[in-house]
């Protein structure tokens, strides 16, 4: 099975081969994320590695290949097989969906686009931010010019990404002005004003619901999306895949896999009547998406790959899912996020059906589920339990 293949000991061998490869020496490594999808797992690794310049810390990938396909032809990237399962192996920026991290982790590459973009590349520094392997990449560029962010994207979908930011842009919705995107995949993005939502969350203070964005302030932002919006593809929300998450769980964590599978059912059970909606929508709404000004305005919405036609009910339900979220996996800070669901709730429930509000917060919040062990959490077992019993919590309520 690809699953133990990629995250079980034997993956040390996988890695081991791919960096002896390049040159190196493997010293250590352990899983950092894991997107298990039916046919296919992706991996990602941190790994001490020594190369003949020095030990390093590095980020490697690896992913099966369902049957059929035919293995990337890229360079640094290595296909082995086990007789059984065949994996793709490489070390960042080489990843095979991810053309343009290449261009984005070299300097000089890098340096020579922004000046083609007529920024001053002078001073160029890196960060990467955020990494989902063969899916997206965000990088922190800070140069003379000031603080842009590079999103790495498959391709194919980076135009796109760059027209829904132009028609947000030009609505008033304070999404990044989007620079430009390249044939590789990469879209350059402006800074936005603010602090990111869920660092407000988690910061100590006496007042919970000191800097916080009013929840009028919160659905008017939704309220400036454009009708454009609903001319894009439709996204099935996070809420109606209830089972197909419950079923990820289930192979995760055999001993909770028919909890999740019914918990699941009644979600899928309860909104079989509702329609999908034709509003505009973000299509994954919640706190780390948003940016505040010190007085809790909410002054910046960013990963905008998921507006479209749906229902105002499910971006309103993420919201709440996530507090939820956040306060299981950071009980520190649970009195703050949750004090945020209990100022949001009401109003929102004046805005949507409630009953459709709740199911559909239950149903994010299995979606979440997944999330510990997709991130290797210390302790991810018990974390995903938790997350089970909140939602047979949320489905007793009446």
């Amino acid at each position: 099975m690809a699953l133990d293949m990629l995250t079980g000991p034997d993956a040390a061998e996988l890695l081991e081969a791919a960096v002896s490869t390049a040159g190196g020496r493997l010293e250590g490594w352990r899983v950092t994320q894991v997107d298990h999808r039916g046919a296919v797992t992706t991996v990602a690794y941190a790994a001490t590695v020594q190369w003949p310049t020095g030990r390093t810390d590095d980020v490697l990938g690896a992913t099966s290949l369902a049957p059929g396909d035919e293995p990337p032809r890229i360079p640094g990237t290595l296909t082995l097989s086990d007789g059984q399962n065949r994996v793709c192996v490489w070390r960042l920026p080489d990843d095979p969906g991810l053309p343009g991290l290449a261009t984005a982790m070299n300097q000089q590459a890098l340096s020579s686009l922004l000046t083609s973009f007529g920024l001053d590349s002078s001073g160029l520094r890196t960060d990467l931010v955020s990494y989902r392997p063969k899916r997206r990449a965000v990088i922190r560029i800070s140069a003379a010019g000031g603080v842009i962010y590079a999103k790495v994207l498959p391709p194919g979908d980076v135009e796109a990404l760059h027209r829904r930011h132009e028609m947000l842009h030009g609505a008033g919705v304070p999404v990044p002005h989007s620079l430009g995107w390249t044939d590789d995949g990469l879209l350059l993005l402006e800074n936005l004003p603010g602090t990111p939502l869920r660092r407000r969350l988690l910061a100590p203070g006496p007042d919970l619901t000191a800097g916080l964005p009013d929840p009028h302030d919160v659905i008017g932002v939704l309220d400036r999306f454009p009708p454009g919006v609903l001319g894009l593809n439709r996204r099935r929300p996070w809420s109606r895949r209830a089972p197909q998450y419950a079923a990820m769980v289930g192979e995760a964590l055999p001993a909770e896999a028919e909890r999740a599978r019914q918990l699941a059912a009644v979600v899928a059970e309860g909104l079989r009547h509702t329609g999908l909606g034709s509003d505009p929508t973000h299509g994954d709404f919640y706190e780390a998406q948003m940016m505040v000004d010190p007085a809790g305005r909410l002054v910046g919405l960013l990963d905008v790959d998921t507006v479209g036609p749906g229902s105002r009910a499910d971006d309103l339900a993420c919201a709440l899912a996530h507090c939820e979220a956040l306060a299981l996996s950071s009980p520190r800070h649970a009195d703050r996020s949750l004090a945020m669901s209990r100022l949001w709730r009401p109003v929102f429930e004046r805005q949507v059906p409630a009953e459709q509000l709740r199911l559909s917060t239950a149903g994010v919040l299995m979606s979440l589920a997944t999330g510990p062990h997709r991130v290797q959490r210390p302790n991810w077992e018990d974390a995903t339990s938790r997350m089970l019993d909140r939602i047979e919590d949320m489905l007793r309520a009446s």
